[in-house]
């Protein structure tokens, strides 16, 4: 007779949880005050995202351009402000800061030498991290501030729902290797449980913000292009999550850093992040 497997507490999750805590009460008020604070807290993430970046590439020799990375990186979101978009309406500004910047990105590297290697991985790491926190910024104030507020809670829900329903259903139900080369924890019971999670979530979120503002885009939404909004990021939250540990994996580290206690680096809390900010603002640009 099969005895089933009994899974043992883990030890780091009361950690886990305070430390979670913390940082969504430290979220809500970034998020709220929205302007200023949104746009010092996406400069701490780039500057301590970058170093990890650093830290995990150096262990496969590689060096970044961290001017290239953190400079570059304050020009796309400077070239994201609302502000800037407000006063001058229909300009493709973060166009316009990425050709800048890769301009001057080419500049450099043809007077220091030519790394085409450390060129390659810096234009690599500015692309996942730097380009895409300005999407942050955008969506925060769009349409406008009050109604920005929630738009910019899909991509975040999406991805700690997904976090939080793959981490219990994986740890209890998960059997099957979901990508064993890449990520052996994870598991296809926990990336299933995480996209239905995120799925129930985000379909409850938005059915809550139709009705608080029937002038949001939620309420412009037929209920299928409301489905697919949700689907896909269900699965762009697990794709940010999977393509963090392929980096990882690369580089030999088991977390990208030690910036939250129990939850490693700054980059293991915002890889989905990455992925669903971008998602949301190009789908909502598309549908609406």
């Amino acid at each position: 007779m099969d005895v089933p497997r009994r899974t043992p507490p883990d030890p780091s999750l009361p950690t886990r949880i305070a430390s979670s805590l913390i940082g969504v009460l430290v979220l809500f008020l970034v998020l709220w005050e929205g302007r200023v604070f949104l746009f010092l807290a996406l400069v701490l993430i780039l500057v301590l995202g970058s170093l990890e970046l650093r830290y995990m590439l150096r262990n496969r020799g590689v060096e970044l351009n961290m001017a290239f990375l953190v400079g570059g990186g304050l020009v796309m979101l400077l070239f994201s402000l609302p502000q800037l978009h407000d006063i001058y309406p229909g300009v493709p500004w973060r166009e316009i800061a990425l050709g800048l910047v890769l301009i001057g990105a080419f500049s450099a590297e043809l007077i220091v030498g030519g790394n085409i290697e450390r060129f390659a991985y810096s234009l690599m790491a500015f692309l996942y991290l730097p380009w895409t926190l300005g999407f942050f910024l955008l969506l925060r104030h769009s349409p406008n501030d009050e109604i920005g507020l929630w738009i910019l809670a899909l991509p975040l829900i999406s991805s700690f729902s997904n976090d939080i329903g793959g981490y219990f259903v994986g740890r209890y139900f998960g059997r099957r290797k979901l990508a064993p080369s890449i990520s052996p924890g994870k598991t296809v019971e926990g990336a299933i449980g995480g996209i239905l999670t995120s799925f129930l979530v985000l379909f409850l979120f938005t059915t809550i913000v139709r009705s608080a503002y029937p002038e949001s885009p939620f309420a412009l939404f037929r209920p299928v292009e409301l489905f697919v909004v949700n689907l896909v990021l269900s699965f762009a939250a697990q794709l940010g999550d999977l393509t963090e540990s392929m980096l990882k994996r690369y580089c030999g580290v088991k977390d990208s850093g030690h910036f939250l206690p129990g939850h490693g680096g700054l980059l293991d809390r915002i890889d989905s992040h990455l992925f669903t900010a971008p998602l949301t603002y190009y789908l909502l640009t598309i549908l609406l």
